[in-house]
């Protein structure tokens, strides 16, 4: 190859790569709407795991989830998004016929747990989940994300994202009011 057509490609080569990269991107932002494949856990029961809880350092496993409706959220103290949702868990917590639920997903503990002392605890139970085995079982792709599990231990419902009240309202509590959600 001569000199000069190859000092010509070598000065094309990256306006051609930054243009492949436009096109791409415009693909994607042009979508109408991002899909998030549903979880291949919901109407199946919670996955088996064996923990331990973040206060108190007690064993916890799947079956502790059953008996009554539980919100089972991931979160994290890195979690920025986390924040958001938190004052709607407090709410929930308290004023809601729901228990809380959380799975403490790759985090530190001593800052997951001064997380909760600055911001209130809305968890009944925190399931420590250190290097994320739990929440991968679970489909998560990242922390925040919401499970309904129905008082038979099955997922009825699942959010990715922060747990808004219009998502709570529209896609958790009609599970809750069904008499037989099978």
């Amino acid at each position: 190859m001569h000199t000069t057509t190859k000092n010509r490609l070598v000065q094309i080569a990256p306006l051609l790569g930054l243009g492949i990269l436009v096109f791409f991107l415009a693909i994607g932002f042009g979508l109408e709407k991002h899909q998030v494949h549903p979880s291949a856990l919901l109407n199946k029961p919670f996955p088996k795991f064996a923990s331990t809880t973040l206060l108190g350092n007690q064993s916890i496993t799947q079956e502790e989830l059953k008996g009554a409706f539980r919100l089972v959220n991931v979160w994290a103290s890195w979690c920025a998004s986390c924040i958001e949702e938190h004052d709607l868990l407090l709410e929930i917590a308290q004023n809601q016929n729901v228990a809380v639920v959380g799975i403490n997903y790759k985090d530190k503990v001593a800052e997951a747990k001064s997380w909760l002392i600055q911001r209130g605890n809305p968890y009944e139970k925190i399931v420590v989940d250190p290097v994320g085995k739990l929440s991968i079982d679970l489909g998560v792709y990242g922390a925040p994300e919401t499970f309904l599990v129905d008082p038979k231990g099955i997922v009825r419902a699942k959010h990715v994202g922060v747990l808004t009240p219009s998502v709570w309202v529209e896609q958790f509590q009609p599970f809750m009011i069904q008499e037989d959600p099978d």
